[in-house]
């Protein structure tokens, strides 16, 4: 398995190719929504901006999550006590729940708002989605992710396990694509689909506060965060209606939008802050 470790960047790459074909080419021939913004300027805008996130985040860190679990040994789980396949079961749900948590302070603090509504600003909701995060919200994410490696010393084979399977679920989560409803019902017992993300990017603000997970659907239904459904139905737009479609695709717009969304709430303009205990403007 040490072997696979070493080889965990171009894994990462290989997968994330593949499931590039596999839904580019199911969005193109079967969508499930009609998009409206220009597909190649939206997805050569994401594809720089996960380039230059992937590429600060290697450069102020420099270890991935699974040397991290590795060179841990004094985490919580580092127990030779507890069996290695119940180690890893345990560190796969705790990890995938601080995703969750994370994910929840996101959305519940303004300030966390203002940087990660560049993910909620696509005008449109396919593959291409689940690269689109501004540089700000990746390095916080994923120091604290690395900090909580460090305190849980989880098995690296976990970790590994876990990597990979986030970068084949944030492209599924967000792929325009349609499942048949027996498979999505079924499916969603046991991990996120499509159409129940998808709700979670409505233009509707109660819709945003709903389907926090990664992976799995449990934390969301455990603490009652699941909505099976959009209050619009078929109907449910996605974006943030606050924004055009030229702030939302433009790559520049990306990376300036949490600084002048925070400008404007500092000047008591009127402008979209999300967030549970809050709200400014309308």
């Amino acid at each position: 398995m040490e072997s696979f470790y070493q080889h965990e960047g171009s894994l990462k790459w290989a997968l994330l190719l593949l499931a590039f074909v596999i839904f580019a080419l199911w969005e193109t021939y079967c969508p499930r929504r009609v998009l409206v913004a220009s597909t190649a300027r939206r997805w050569s805008s994401h594809a720089l901006l996960s380039f230059l996130c992937n590429t600060l985040a290697a450069w102020v860190f420099r270890v991935s999550a699974v040397v991290v679990a590795a060179a841990s040994h004094h985490g919580l789980l580092n127990r030779e006590t507890i069996p290695f396949a119940v180690r890893c079961l345990i560190a796969v749900l705790l990890l995938d729940m601080l995703r969750y948590g994370q994910h929840y302070l996101y959305h519940a603090v303004s300030f966390l708002w203002h940087v990660h509504q560049v993910h909620h600003a696509d005008p449109d909701y396919d593959w291409s989605t689940s690269l689109r995060f501004h540089p700000g919200e990746v390095l916080l994410s994923q120091g604290v992710y690395l900090a909580a490696i460090v305190v849980l010393g989880p098995p690296a084979a976990a970790v590994f396990f876990l990597e990979l399977a986030d970068v084949a679920q944030n492209i599924f989560v967000h792929a325009n694509i349609a499942l048949p409803q027996w498979i999505d019902t079924r499916l969603r017992r046991l991990l996120i689909t499509p159409d129940m993300h998808r709700i979670h990017h409505s233009g509707e603000r109660s819709d945003q506060n709903t389907n926090f997970g990664t992976i799995f659907p449990w934390w969301d239904k455990l603490f009652g965060t699941y909505r099976r459904e959009s209050i619009k139905g078929d109907e449910m737009e996605v974006g943030l209606r606050e924004l055009s479609i030229q702030q939302g695709v433009s790559l520049f717009g990306m990376l300036a939008l949490p600084f002048r969304t925070a400008y404007n709430s500092s000047r008591g303009e009127s402008t979209y802050v999300q967030g549970y205990g809050s709200q400014e403007g309308n």
